[in-house]
């Protein structure tokens, strides 16, 4: 198997060194009292301890005992040995691993869980991550051939415990269909993570690099434009942008008391544009839109009654009823405020997402933000797509846009429909490379409006 980090940090190859040994000492231990007693059967009629027809079927009954003894000594020999042998080459292949995650941690890179390689948060120029990019993909693909020289290890160990087992009779169990399902431990272990090794896997670890790239801020720059609104513009590492803009109220020149998050791609095009707005009588509005043509619509009355509803590209229509969790919780404390530049959705009871400038100002460089669009929608997509009310209660406050492998991450294939999301980039390009975030984040929308419409 392909272990995760924390598991092969668990792994103690050297109790092999240790297990080994008493497998062989066991059957040795069998065979020589099996022999003792065999012997002492032998000198009994010398000793006039015992003889007769009795002691003759009992003496050949030891006798052919000591030639199954001496066959089970040679079987646990065996075994021993293949187990030992296999400790240097697990043990080497996991310190070699371990290591070099190791050092690339004490640098300007870091080692996630699954084995994939990023640039750590905080201030950098487009010069220096394009700079950073070439050092990822050198030591991604390190990495990649240390992590197959362990599942080859791990995968060598069993097979050489069982091909030294199998001239004493021994059968492998069923690994398939039905037998196979009813007899616990006989499948080999899945992978951890994503086999680097084929071209799934490397596209699996490029879109979880686009992911955190997309969702981690390089740069931060803050002024008045042009039309005398503050703006804050946050930099991720890929390249896209967040521009929050807070819109100092002109009721008389129809300036709405407003704030907007418009996130653009590394090429510049649009992903999301979302607003909210707020009127002096207490009337609140979010509009979150995407590039495909999906909108977002949410309100809430002065007497606090809430609606929602999505707009589809096709133009179909879904309203989420009025007593639905996901107009009160939506977006829980640990995922708002911050991380999506929304106002904690759940202080004083409940409330209708509304973009914050007082939480964006919070983020700096090496800060995560997901913006709300995506904040919002994943939150959505965990409880929607949950399969029962249970499930629903619980991924109300499991979302969040940290999507790598759950029911909303592309990576793991759900919102986009398989475990490729993107066919056409080139996986020689993936091993250092990242999957555009933009690429992915455009059809969030589109996958939750049509999990409420019933796409």
């Amino acid at each position: 198997m392909l272990p995760s980090r924390t598991r092969l940090e668990g792994w103690n190859p050297d109790s092999l060194n240790f297990t080994g040994p008493p497998v062989t000492t066991a059957g040795e231990s069998v065979e020589r009292a099996v022999d003792r007693i065999n012997n002492n059967l032998k000198r009994m009629p010398e000793t006039k301890a015992w003889s007769g027809q009795a002691h003759d079927a009992a003496s050949a009954m030891f006798g052919r005992a000591r030639q199954t003894a001496s066959e089970f000594s040679r079987y646990t020999t065996v075994i021993g040995n293949a187990l030992g042998e296999s400790a240097g080459t697990i043990g080497a292949a996991r310190k070699a691993l371990l290591d070099k995650a190791d050092e690339i941690d004490r640098g300007p890179l870091s080692v996630l869980e699954g084995w994939v390689v990023l640039i750590d948060p905080g201030a950098q120029s487009a010069e220096q991550i394009a700079e950073l990019m070439e050092q990822v993909a050198t030591e991604q693909a390190v990495i990649n051939e240390l992590l197959g020289a362990v599942g080859d290890a791990d995968t060598s160990t069993a097979d050489k415990v069982m091909a030294a087992a199998k001239p004493f009779g021994f059968a492998p169990p069923a690994t398939g269909g039905l037998p196979g399902l009813m007899l616990p431990g006989t499948q080999r272990p899945a992978d951890d993570v994503p086999d680097p090794r084929n071209p799934i896997g490397l596209m699996q670890r490029a879109t979880v690099r686009g992911e955190q790239m997309a969702t981690t801020v390089r740069e931060t720059t803050s002024r008045y434009n042009d039309e005398g609104h503050f703006e804050k513009t946050l930099i991720m590492q890929d390249g896209s942008r967040h521009v929050i803009t807070e819109y100092e109220p002109d009721y008389k020149n129809g300036v709405p008391d407003m704030t907007t998050d418009d996130h653009y791609a590394a090429d510049g095009n649009l992903i999301s544009w979302t607003s909210s707005t707020r009127t002096p009588g207490g009337y609140k509005k979010t509009i979150m839109n995407w590039a495909d043509g999906t909108q977002y619509v949410t309100d809430e009355t002065p007497e606090g009654v809430r609606t929602a509803a999505f707009n589809l590209p096709d133009g179909r229509h879904g309203v989420l009823p009025p007593d639905s969790p996901l107009l009160v919780q939506t977006v829980p404390d640990r995922i708002g405020d911050v991380l999506t530049g929304l106002e904690t959705h759940i202080d004083g009871g409940g409330k209708i997402p509304m973009l914050s400038v007082d939480a964006v100002e919070k983020v700096g460089a090496g800060a995560k933000y997901g913006g709300p669009a995506l904040g919002v929608m994943s939150a959505m997509y965990d409880f929607l797509a949950a399969p029962t009310p249970a499930d629903k209660c619980v991924s109300v406050f499991a979302g969040t846009f940290a999507l790598v492998g759950n029911a909303g991450g592309a990576a793991g294939g759900a919102m986009l429909g398989g475990p490729v999301p993107f066919p056409g980039v080139a996986p020689a390009l993936a091993v250092g490379g990242s999957v555009a975030g933009g690429a992915w984040m455009k059809s969030v929308g589109t996958k939750v409006g049509e999990l409420l419409c019933g796409a």
